[in-house]
């Protein structure tokens, strides 16, 4: 566990019930023993406790790692509120960022394109959930950079600590490894799964899926 921010996000999302335990399938198609859903943050307070908990963690990376952020960057759908909530969030601890979110589909009428916001020249961070395959965070990085933007890095909730399906991927320990092995963006986290191994509040049974399953599809080394 990183710091004591990390762990009370832990006990968080544990007692929210965004993280669950049963048998869930992935988008990769993988039967995964665990869930995060974050459309469990379907209220102003939740949303709030967990825009927090990513401003904490953005001044934390300033700090200690030197990055330097203008602007959060929320992928489409699930980053939109996010960036929002978060940029509100840190403006309460006098740190005022821009933010930008990208549409689906590119607006052909008013102001057009497919972003909304500005990351022309900006230092940027995107904000996610989860990351697990990083076919989101691929794709983002792409589309900053075609819009003159520097990735600073990537913020997500949990890291799932797991490969990706390419062949490319079986070279790497996990996906947070690869993407900064080949674009050279550095990967922040929350939380991540070994954290929630050893957080002391899941059941034996569930540490035994867990093991399992990065096993079969990872590795909780970094």
């Amino acid at each position: 566990m990183n710091s004591d921010n990390d762990r009370k996000f832990l006990e968080f999302v544990l007692s929210s019930n965004v993280l669950s335990f049963g048998k869930f399938k992935t988008k990769a198609g993988r039967d995964s023993p665990y869930f995060f859903n974050t459309g469990k943050f379907s209220n102003g307070k939740l949303l709030a406790t967990l825009a927090d908990f990513y401003a904490k963690k953005i001044i934390n990376i300033i700090d200690d790692d030197n990055l330097e952020i203008d602007c959060l960057y929320g992928p489409a759908y699930k980053g939109i509120p996010l960036v929002s909530a978060i940029t509100v969030t840190l403006s309460s601890y006098h740190l005022n960022l821009d933010m930008a979110y990208d549409r689906k589909e590119e607006k052909t009428h008013g102001e057009g394109g497919q972003i909304v916001g500005d990351i022309n020249g900006k230092n940027v961070l995107i904000i996610d959930d989860v990351i697990s395959a990083g076919l989101s965070s691929r794709r983002a990085i792409e589309f900053i950079r075609k819009k003159n933007g520097n990735v600073s890095g990537i913020l997500v909730a949990l890291d799932r600590m797991e490969r990706g399906e390419s062949s490319n991927s079986k070279n790497f320990k996990n996906t947070t490894e690869e993407i900064m092995a080949i674009t050279g963006v550095p990967v922040f986290s929350l939380a991540n799964l070994s954290d929630l191994k050893n957080c002391g509040q899941i059941d034996d049974d569930y540490i035994k899926q867990i093991d399992l399953y990065i096993q079969k599809y990872g590795s909780y080394v970094q």
